[in-house]
């Protein structure tokens, strides 16, 4: 990070100033992902825009539950399954696949698995890389549900210091 002029500490990531017809250079780009469409879409916009020098970040977020519904889970799980049954296994699949993805295509990745909120925790990554970009998937929710309990993509939009593309569903208005 690089520091103020006046000494005082880091400076938030400044996007560099392009002129038109210039190609952006994106040494780093965080992409959130979690298993669905969306995310899969999101993945493929950062493997589109990714260049040589480009270091794709995928940040996969697992918001832990409480003790309360953990309860609640391992209670409807026969009994055989409740001592081998683990809550990260699916997480950690998607991010497997995700890297799977980026290795396929031979871009340069690092997987991050993150207890957080997703939001939270893309742009904690996309901070801690100095990340030129976030590409995350718009997860389509209806207006009512997107009031009330929000979407990343528009927490992202509202906290993001730095450029962010959100993909959406084709068949999204």
């Amino acid at each position: 990070m690089q520091q103020s002029e006046a000494g005082r500490g880091p400076r938030r990531h400044e996007p560099q100033p392009h002129t038109e017809g210039e190609v952006m250079e994106l040494e780093t780009i965080v992409v959130g992902f979690d298993g669905s469409a969306n995310a899969r879409r999101a993945l493929q916009a950062a493997i589109d825009l990714s260049q040589d020098k480009t270091t794709v970040h995928v940040v996969t977020a697992f918001d832990p539950p409480s003790a309360e519904q953990l309860q609640q889970i391992l209670h409807v799980l026969p009994e055989e399954y409740r001592t081998g049954y683990d809550l990260l296994e699916g997480p950690r699949g998607e991010l497997r696949d995700a890297e799977h993805t980026l290795e396929n295509h031979g871009i340069k990745h690092e997987g991050h698995f993150v207890s957080d909120k997703p939001a939270a925790a893309i742009l904690d990554v996309a901070e801690e890389v100095d990340a030129d970009l976030i590409v995350v998937g718009s997860r389509g929710l209806g207006r009512a549900t997107r009031f009330l309990r929000g979407s990343v993509s528009s927490r992202i939009a509202a906290h993001a210091p730095r450029s962010f593309l959100v993909i959406h569903d084709e068949d999204e208005s």
